[in-house]
């Protein structure tokens, strides 16, 4: 008879079996560009975070005394959470959110608004973007922190400086990003378009470049309207003087939208090949570059903020409590994070096709 054989001891199968299964895990974990799954990546996200708070933990574990970083720097993660409460109701927290994401996406759709259709037609057509390219690099590398005093000698120290301010630092890299999108599309597409009669639009394109410049028109005249609306202690102009200043807001506007976008309604291989093939990496470029706007908040509130999440952490630097400064920077981060995972579920609804588009 064969000999027993104990529950406690490992059948040779399984043994194989388990050291398969730990070989395979090691070599998908050190394989390049191996993609994880969800649970693999929500787990490390999380992991991410419960280190970064492990350590602030450890950091100021203890007395105030006998902390190894001192207290008044880094206050412990019970005494910042602690200060919601006064940050909540003491200092208007809501408002404050409200009103720098009002900031942040005035102005980045003002950034979008031009850099988009100029970044089409500049990577659509070469010699234009030879002509903007100097301006271009110039925009890209100036110090954000010198566009403060030019702004503030520019629109004053108002609402507009902050939103113009958040427009002049994003609008050189949204136009960069759509030219890289739209020279990135590979030339036989463009053979293809003209092989199949792609030509110009003519009386058409005039049709929806009014469309377009309506649609600026509209925004345009409107958001400075409410821009002046909102700047506290300005008194309230005559009826004829609003209206007048809303017509002239309104055909500027009908007209920097309709001078964009024509040349591109203007032909089909643009319309109709080159701007959906690189809407995908536009739209993911305008993803991060949002975060990267959020970002400039706190130089956008600097200078006469009354309300907002950068005038709270300067407020909270010069008069205390120093955890509203670490409540402020965890609530930026996740009105960017909550945002950016807005936009990647657009994008993957709207660009089902495309794979890795959170990278």
């Amino acid at each position: 008879a064969p000999p027993e054989v104990s529950d406690d001891v490992v059948q040779p199968k399984e043994m194989s079996l388990a050291v398969e299964a730990s070989s395979n895990w090691w070599r998908r974990w050190t394989t390049l560009r191996d993609v994880p799954t969800m649970g693999e990546s929500a787990l490390l996200a999380v992991a991410c975070v419960g280190l970064v708070f492990l350590v602030w933990h450890i950091l100021t574990v203890g007395e105030v005394g006998q902390r190894l970083v001192n207290a008044y720097n880094l206050p412990s993660i019970a005494e910042t959470f602690g200060s919601f409460r006064s940050l909540w109701f003491d200092r208007a927290l809501t408002l404050s959110a409200v009103a720098s994401l009002a900031r942040v996406v005035g102005g980045f759709l003002m950034s979008v608004a031009i850099g988009v259709p100029l970044g089409v037609i500049a990577g659509s057509y070469l010699r234009v973007n030879a002509f903007l390219k100097p301006m271009n690099i110039f925009g890209r590398n100036i110090p954000i922190a010198a566009l403060i005093p030019l702004t503030l000698m520019w629109f004053g120290i108002d609402e507009v400086q902050k939103v113009m301010f958040i427009f002049l630092a994003s609008v050189a890299f949204v136009l960069f990003d759509a030219t890289s999108a739209v020279q990135a599309v590979p030339d036989r597409y463009l053979d293809t378009a003209y092989t199949l009669g792609a030509h110009r639009r003519g009386k058409k394109a005039l049709v929806g470049a009014s469309i377009a410049g309506a649609i600026y028109a509209i925004c345009f005249a409107l958001g400075a309207f409410l821009l002046e609306r909102s700047t506290e202690g300005v008194a309230v102009p005559e009826t004829a003087v609003i209206v007048q200043s809303f017509v002239v807001r309104a055909v500027i506007g009908f007209a920097i939208g309709g001078l964009l976008w024509f040349p591109i309604l203007n032909h089909q291989a643009i319309r109709h090949v080159l701007l959906p093939l690189a809407l995908p990496d536009m739209v993911n470029s305008l993803r991060l570059l949002f975060g990267l706007a959020f970002g400039y908040i706190m130089l956008a509130e600097v200078i006469n903020a009354k309300r907002g999440l950068g005038a709270l952490i300067t407020m909270s630097q010069r008069q205390g409590p120093r955890e509203h400064i670490y409540l402020c920077l965890l609530i930026i981060s996740m009105l960017a994070y909550g945002i950016d995972r807005l936009i990647l579920w657009i994008q993957r609804v709207a660009f089902p096709h495309v794979k890795n588009v959170q990278n």
